[in-house]
């Protein structure tokens, strides 16, 4: 063998060493990162499960039902239900984000709407996601059906307080869960009658009472408590749920919508 050749050299020890040593910054900041992401993944975990604990609590709470009531409506001025006194109304609830049956309701409320027969009548929409539903919001959403200012409001509140209206109602309401009726007002200020208005069947009903209530004169039903098909004025229908609803309340039988996405 050639006294020349001989074999690369790999380095001395201490080259070695050196070159290990340049990585041990890098490998140590990695460590912090990801003991870093791993708390901050940690403290979100918590707060979400304190949030979702505190909005079931929340949820729970039984609120005292309140029969008059007063919102704000998209314009920022005050709906008050006592100025409703005289007039034939519906309240319908609703949010804005909502991409099911509140848009099915608010198509077949437009088609009543527009109806000329139907120009007395004054639609209430109420949020269930005021947090969402600014009133900017609502504008906006107003504009999209094209909502005669006048006739169909668009009001919100603070979801306790929504709540409240709800079971004054007989109606229960979560943060964006409602269920699908349209609870229709006499001119005596009572309830005559309350319709899933995402059903064809039960619109077509809805548009006969309230032809019936806006032929009526408000005096002579003063004392009556008797709504359609001989209901108590203020209790609700209890026809089976919509078959493409998201969730239903099976102990009362009605479809209720609501977001299971958990965002808008």
């Amino acid at each position: 063998m050639n006294s020349s050749e001989t074999e690369p050299s790999t380095g001395s020890p201490v080259d070695q060493v050196t070159d290990t040593r340049t990585w041990v910054p890098f490998i140590l900041l990695g460590i912090i990162l990801l003991v870093g992401l791993y708390g901050v993944f940690k403290w979100w975990q918590v707060q979400n499960a304190q949030a979702q604990r505190q909005q079931a609590i929340s949820e729970n709470i039984e609120y005292p039902p309140i029969t008059e009531f007063e919102l704000t409506e998209r314009s920022g001025e005050p709906f008050r239900s006592l100025d409703m006194k005289g007039r034939v109304w519906v309240v319908t609830y609703f949010f804005t984000t909502c991409p099911g049956n509140c848009i099915r309701l608010n198509q077949n409320i437009k088609l009543l709407h527009n109806l000329p027969a139907l120009n007395d009548v004054v639609w209430v929409s109420v949020t269930c996601d005021p947090d969402t539903d600014t009133l900017e919001a609502l504008q906006d959403y107003a504009d999209r059906w094209e909502a005669d200012p006048e006739r169909w409001l668009f009001c919100r509140g603070e979801l306790d307080y929504i709540k409240q209206i709800g079971l004054g109602m007989k109606l229960p309401i979560f943060r964006r869960g409602h269920k699908d009726y349209a609870v229709v007002f006499g001119k005596e200020g009572k309830i005559r009658g309350m319709f899933d208005a995402t059903r064809k069947s039960e619109v077509e009903r809805l548009k006969k009472l309230l032809m019936k209530c806006l032929a009526e004169d408000a005096a002579s039903t003063e004392g009556d408590q008797t709504g359609d098909n001989g209901l108590e004025a203020d209790s609700p229908t209890t026809d089976s749920p919509t078959a493409d609803s998201p969730d239903a309340d099976s102990s009362a039988g009605v479809a209720i919508s609501q977001d299971n996405s958990g965002g808008p």
